[in-house]
């Protein structure tokens, strides 16, 4: 083998043979492409429950929930004035304003006597949603962070979930807009 054999060869002045050669070419090929195909980074799960008011799925934030309790309609103490507001109901010994999240939402309101679950919220001025079903615990990543469903929430899907609830798309509710009239209103009175 010449010097002009060694400068152009495989670059190791001409130690490496071509069977060597070819086989260290095709493992870098294969790490480089890997690279490519690296998986993305997975999007954080959030845990919530799920619950569903009028045509809506929504996700409270699990953190968020006090307590599920059977909604019973004969218990409710109406009481007028805001929209979305249903009534007065004891919940756990405690008078909560119970919010109805189908109207809160957009949606229809609910039937006065139409059965359904009163979500205990925490720390929310003594708040309860009333909700259709509550089908349990779920984790649900953000489609789109920043991406509003409406000011009270954005859209995710349930990446774990009850029953066949997995993939479907959900609205993570931002409990603090959505009851944020309420919520003053509730602080209002306390403070006449």
């Amino acid at each position: 083998m010449t010097r002009a054999d060694a400068d152009y060869g495989d670059g190791l002045g001409g130690l490496l043979d071509d069977a060597r050669a070819r086989a260290i070419l095709a493992a870098r090929t294969r790490r480089l492409a890997q690279r490519r195909t690296a998986p993305q980074p997975e999007t954080p799960l959030e845990d919530v429950l799920l619950c569903q008011a009028g045509a809506g799925l929504f996700a409270l934030p699990l953190n968020a929930v006090e307590r599920v309790t059977p909604f019973e309609p004969r218990r409710l103490t109406p009481a007028g004035g805001r929209p979305g507001l249903l009534g007065l109901a004891s919940v756990e010994g405690r008078l909560r304003r119970v919010l109805d999240l189908s109207r809160l939402t957009g949606g229809a309101p609910a039937a006065p006597d139409a059965p359904g679950f009163l979500i205990a919220v925490r720390g929310a001025g003594n708040l309860a949603l009333r909700v259709d079903a509550a089908p349990g615990a779920a984790k649900a990543s953000r489609e789109a962070p920043g991406a509003d469903a409406f000011e009270g929430g954005a859209r995710g899907v349930v990446a774990e979930g009850p029953g066949d609830l997995a993939g479907r798309t959900v609205t993570l509710l931002h409990l603090d807009d959505l009851v944020a009239d309420h919520l003053s209103a509730a602080l209002g009175a306390r403070a006449k």
